[in-house]
């Protein structure tokens, strides 16, 4: 499989198959991620191209595309340093100079986040277009489906359609806020979207189905300790949403208290998943952070809800403790997805 470009498998399938469908969208966001790569100055420059020149150039299994791509993220460090280094020497100069090691450094450790979403959705897409697989994805989430699994807490006050549903409804002009009344105006409830990097899909699920859509959503984070906590926080709101309590009404139940309410809590089979590049502190001199943070109590305590809880970090040193997956696995968790609801791999 090495020494080979992506394959454009639409040209031998009937356009409209489940793979020709998933493929031709995989490809859209492998273009774009690659283009985005290749702008000038571009700080996801460095660890794509490595990570694409390991994949065409290694003689790797299928499966080996998504091995350990912790690895690209953190040899492209320093390089990814240069190039965020010169933009800040060309944006302050004169008397600004001395702001340019602080913005490296701020840039550079956003921009770690923003790089590694974008090596992990560009190394599933790679692999689904390559084995011509049904499963498609989406990074980032659309805006909509992300306000579809919007968790409402309306804190037991009568909810208006407007905000049940996030559609605004039209304005009748002759309609006149006096001064009292806009403390009654003020929303009655909140909401919670989740927080999440990457959505798959797969192209055969027929939309006019009365099931549920088995979906994926992955959180995808350089480090748990300090990034895991909206994500825990939806899927803990989405489990108490999904679950009603059986005293449901009764005084004092929680639920009640909180409002809890989705309104698509039916229409999706989702299993939700976190990814980790486990480098949190990696650089630092103590040998014992260099195998990672997975063991970490407050780790455990911030993904110990989630369904799926997946490692790209595998070079022989960081610890993959029990209940921890390398990333290839989730291969299995989508045939086992497919298997089910009798959709093409």
């Amino acid at each position: 499989m090495s020494n080979r470009p992506i394959k454009r498998k639409t040209a031998q399938m009937v356009l409209d198959t489940p793979e020709a469908i998933a493929s031709k969208s995989n490809l859209l966001l492998l273009k774009s991620i690659s283009k985005r790569a290749e702008q000038s100055e571009a700080v996801l420059g460095p660890c794509l191209r490595a990570y694409k020149k390991h994949i065409e150039t290694a003689n790797l299994d299928l499966i080996e595309y998504l091995d350990n791509l912790s690895k690209w993220l953190v040899e492209a460090k320093d390089e990814t340093a240069l190039v965020i280094r010169e933009k800040m020497e060309k944006k302050w100069q004169g008397d600004q100079l001395y702001r340019i090691e602080g913005s490296v450094t701020n840039s550079l450790r956003r921009s770690a986040g923003t790089n590694y979403q974008s090596l992990v959705s560009y190394a599933l897409a790679r692999y689904f277009v390559e084995k011509n697989s049904g499963w498609y994805l989406q990074h980032p989430v659309p805006k909509d489906f992300r306000e579809a699994l919007a968790i409402l807490f309306t804190a037991n006050v009568k909810v208006s359609e407007e905000e049940l549903t996030g559609e605004q409804q039209p304005i009748d002009n002759n309609d006149i806020i006096e001064e009292d009344e806009e403390e009654d105006s003020l929303p009655t409830s909140f909401s919670v979207q989740p927080d999440v990097d990457i959505l798959l899909r797969n192209a055969a699920w027929q939309t006019d189905s009365s099931k549920p859509e088995p979906v994926v959503l992955l959180s995808v984070k350089t480090s748990l300790v300090d990034r895991a906590g909206m994500a825990a926080r939806w899927k803990t709101y989405f489990d108490l949403a999904t679950r009603p309590c059986p005293h449901h009404s009764t005084e004092g139940c929680i639920y009640d208290e909180l409002g809890i309410a989705m309104q698509n809590a039916s229409a999706y089979e989702i299993t939700h998943g976190i990814v980790t590049a486990n480098i949190y502190k990696y650089w630092f001199h103590d040998a014992s952070y260099q195998r990672g943070e997975l063991r970490n109590k407050q780790t455990e305590s911030n993904t110990h809800m989630f369904e799926l809880k997946l490692t790209t970090r595998n070079d022989g040193i960081a610890v993959t403790p029990a209940g921890w997956r390398q990333l290839p696995h989730i291969i299995n968790v989508l045939k086992r997805i497919s298997d089910r609801y009798n959709l093409p791999m």
